[in-house]
């Protein structure tokens, strides 16, 4: 049996090593939201639940696998990096990330896949930073395809329309803030912005998108 002094000699050995590797840390170390400075940025890649896989295709950079979470800088990967994530017993998501090229919602919501509940807030365009910029954190939903019982998938795929729900009307919410400043009034009636009328309707059929991804994946999801 070790001794103590031969037990802490070994642990302090293992913190050597651990700390000189080059291994990204255990997943869900990293910070929800990592600061920028003034690098290019890095977007955090993650899942829900956390420590999936993911590969990271597009530009001319190899396609890079990884475990999340991990920090990615995006640029590398082109301009629409595209983030595939699967892991066993969950469906997989696929998605393009696009760059941010302009702070308001209404003219992002009409470029198709930009806006996203699995994307962070973009931060403004910053005209310094040739590759874009991207958002803060890309966090993949993954969807659970394996069950013990009907009223359990149930249960789980009631949860994930609300949450669809819930995250679109957040983005709703930002949507009228942003839109209430380009009203106007006609014969005692309030006047939407064409491109803020086209965007409500976007947010509408996206929402309502989501939700039917949930129901075929909770129909395709399998009883064991």
């Amino acid at each position: 049996m070790m001794n103590f002094r031969t037990m802490a000699s070994l642990a302090a050995v293992l913190f050597l090593v651990t700390a000189c590797s080059n291994q990204p840390p255990p997943s869900g170390s990293f910070p929800p939201n990592p600061k920028r400075g003034d690098t290019l940025p890095l977007t955090l890649v993650d899942t829900v639940p956390t420590g999936q896989r993911c590969t990271i295709t597009g530009g001319k950079a190899p396609p890079l696998t990884l475990t999340t979470p991990r920090l990615v800088a995006l640029h590398e990967y082109g301009r629409n990096p595209v983030i595939d994530c699967f892991g066993d017993g969950f469906f997989r998501q696929r998605k393009a990330v696009h760059t941010n090229r302009t702070d308001k919602l209404a003219e992002r919501l009409a470029l198709t896949g930009a806006v996203d509940p699995a994307f962070a807030p973009y931060p403004k365009p910053d005209e310094s930073a040739p590759p874009g910029d991207y958002p803060a954190w890309v966090r993949m939903r993954l969807q659970r395809n394996l069950f013990d019982t009907i009223p359990e998938r149930d249960t789980y795929y009631a949860a994930e329309a609300q949450w669809i729900t819930d995250a679109w009307n957040e983005i709703e919410t930002r949507l009228k803030q942003e839109c209430q400043s380009k009203q106007s009034k006609a014969q005692g009636l309030i006047l939407l912005d064409p491109q803020c009328k086209k965007a409500f309707r976007i947010v509408t059929d996206r929402r309502a998108g989501d939700r039917a991804t949930v129901e075929v994946n909770r129909r395709q999801s399998t009883i064991r």
